[in-house]
């Protein structure tokens, strides 16, 4: 090969990798956002933190990525799924059972990794219900909607306790939690409210109400309640996955340590007193773990209720 032959080679190669580069600078530039929801309650905190501390922001540059970060709040996972399918939200958090109805719907989402472990309790101030069979056709269970991690459980628990894992699905309320606290304080006492922490506490705080079911009693083992998820647009978008996963998993580590700092933050975002928080950790009411766990048991059960046409496996749950 001549010298300029092998001149001209080298210039259409060094063309070639501009090109490919110029490429890949207008895939990252088509983000000029990240968009992530979360939903209410203690069981998400990790999120305020990465928010209060601007901890994705400065993954995002360090991986330089300038783009703007927006936070969103939703009531439930039907919201979340139907921003998703529009293309206005990147990173979700949910409950295990609606990501599992989504998935098996055909959205093209997976876990990017768990986030919370939480007390989820069943409430009554009815003094004449001390369990699931003193339930009348009267009564109503407020929850965040058909479907929720909250539903599942209390279907595990209604086939558990009187062989009928639909025997309450007709007297759902749908509700946000907030909602659903300002529905049972304020409610007759045929209103039962099934929610997690700091809403819990606010509910026992009526006159006469108490718990008669855990969460964990029905799953029977330990289980993620939250799960952050995104659909595969967003994962494919590498340096923006990494970058977010990084900033979780500091804003984790950051509530794992549990600093006087962090304590008086979530204190004044959630309105509950430094010293129930701390206790809420100390005892694991609460828990924070990128760690999922209870995938298997969500997925066969549901199946079997004929919620799911499947049973998934992890690898089609999972990114990664």
């Amino acid at each position: 090969m001549s010298l300029q032959k092998r001149f001209l080679v080298i210039v259409l190669l060094i063309m070639v990798l501009i090109s490919q580069s110029g490429c890949a600078s207008e895939k990252h530039n088509e983000i000029t956002q990240i968009v992530i929801a979360d939903q209410f309650g203690l069981a998400y905190a990790p999120l305020e933190i990465m928010k209060a501390y601007s901890f994705l922001e400065e993954e995002l540059l360090n991986a330089d990525l300038n783009v703007e970060v927006v936070w969103q709040k939703f009531g439930n996972t039907t919201a979340i799924r139907e921003a998703m399918l529009t293309g206005d939200l990147d990173v979700g958090f949910v409950g295990i059972p609606p990501f599992l109805i989504g998935l098996d719907n055909g959205m093209d989402w997976k876990i990017i990794g768990g986030l919370s472990e939480s007390q989820v309790s069943l409430i009554t101030k009815d003094p004449s219900v001390n369990d699931l069979g003193d339930l009348s056709m009267e009564h109503r269970i407020i929850l965040p909607q058909p479907g929720s991690i909250q539903h599942v459980l209390l279907q595990m628990a209604a086939e558990s306790q009187l062989g009928d894992f639909a025997a309450f699905d007709n007297q759902l309320v749908a509700l946000s939690h907030p909602d659903g606290v300002v529905a049972f304080e304020s409610g007759d006492s045929e209103q039962l409210h099934f929610t997690a922490p700091p809403y819990i506490s606010k509910d026992l705080n009526v006159n006469g109400a108490r718990t008669i079911l855990e969460g964990k009693d029905s799953v029977g083992e330990d289980y993620t309640f939250i799960v952050g998820i995104c659909q595969r647009e967003f994962y494919d978008q590498k340096a923006f996955y990494e970058a977010f996963k990084s900033a979780l998993r500091r804003s984790i580590e950051e509530i794992q340590l549990g600093s006087d700092e962090i304590l008086t933050l979530l204190s004044e975002i959630y309105e509950i007193p430094k010293d129930e928080l701390k206790a809420d950790l100390r005892e694991k009411t609460i828990s924070f773990s990128e760690e999922v766990k209870g995938l298997d048991r969500f997925s066969e059960f549901m199946f079997k209720t004929g919620t799911l046409s499947k049973v998934f496996s992890v690898e089609e749950l999972v990114w990664e």
